[in-house]
């Protein structure tokens, strides 16, 4: 049975993630002290103590979340086979990549503090909005966007849900538009446009800050936001960069997971958000995650 190992994006943070994997799986907590020493702060300790709406920051997120990711990961790794294929979503590439050997654990927390600064950093000086529609085909929201300046489908997660990035006045008046018409909307708790040329800026900043970073292709099969094909980056910053401002083709890479015989993801890090996502996609998926020692050890007895 061919496994992919999946992670989730930004907004799958939670209070007291993490917990039991940093008091019961020493490598976990070997990945929160890594974190801690590169970052310059006690991610174990922000995972814990820190509120929603202070988790919710995107300086904060994304550390956080790519941490937890790795430390599910490492956990699982003695009880667990390794991956035949990897995929995540939005910020969860990062973590795939990293779990890929695509660069070392170091690396991969430098890499990710610098995209969490410039994005914080373009959130604050051109403020956007994103909000997810539930119920409407991609096409008409594409055709809905259009009517709008600066305002985009940028997350393609199933084909009943596009989540839409833009300008936030006119992102919002899209969003009103499509329930008008009878969709569900939702809007997201970030305050920028992500994957949208509006992050045009901030991508060229973060492909300056992370050029000198040493780069491996992928160990197995890695399936990409960008593409939503089977890719092994030749040029990572400029990759990086190309995927800040572009479309989360999830729906696609899921389908391009399955159509290449994997039968099985399990999602690492908080929550169920991306596994949710690929079996909406792929029913015949089998789906599980790992985000504490309970979760852990349920996969393990399901895969056995």
């Amino acid at each position: 049975m061919k496994i992919a190992a999946l992670f989730g994006g930004q907004g799958s943070q939670y209070p007291g993630m993490g917990k039991s994997l940093r008091q019961e799986s020493y490598a976990a907590r070997l990945v929160y002290e890594c974190a801690g020493d590169i970052l310059g702060f006690d991610v174990a300790k922000a995972s814990e103590e820190c509120s929603e709406e202070e988790l919710a920051q995107t300086r904060l997120a994304q550390p956080v979340i790519f941490t937890h990711s790795l430390a599910a990961f490492a956990a699982a790794r003695d009880h667990l086979p390794l991956p035949d294929a990897t995929a995540g979503h939005s910020l969860g590439e990062y973590a795939a990549l990293c779990c890929a050997g695509c660069f070392s654990m170091e690396d991969g927390f430098r890499i990710i503090a610098a995209r969490a600064r410039v994005m914080e950093e373009a959130a604050n000086t051109a403020p956007g909005a994103m909000v997810a529609i539930l119920g409407s085909d991609p096409q008409t929201v594409e055709e809905v966007c259009a009517r709008y300046p600066n305002v985009w489908a940028v997350n393609y997660n199933h084909p009943g849900q596009t989540v839409i990035s833009g300008d936030a006045v006119n992102c919002l008046a899209a969003a009103r538009e499509l329930e008008e018409a009878g969709a569900k909307t939702s809007r997201l708790g970030v305050s920028s446009a992500f994957h949208t040329p509006m992050m045009e800026q901030a991508a060229f900043q973060f492909k300056l800050l992370v050029q000198d970073i040493a780069y491996a292709p992928p160990q197995w099969d890695f399936y990409s936001n960008l593409t939503g094909e089977k890719l092994a980056p030749e040029n990572f910053p400029q990759y990086f960069a190309q995927h800040m401002v572009s479309p989360v083709l999830f729906s696609r890479q899921i389908a391009a997971m399955a159509a290449d015989g994997v039968e099985c993801c399990v999602e690492f890090g908080p929550k169920r958000t991306a596994s949710a996502l690929a079996k909406k996609n792929c029913r015949s998926l089998a789906v599980f995650q790992v985000e504490d020692m309970d979760t852990l050890k349920k996969t393990v007895e399901a895969l056995a």
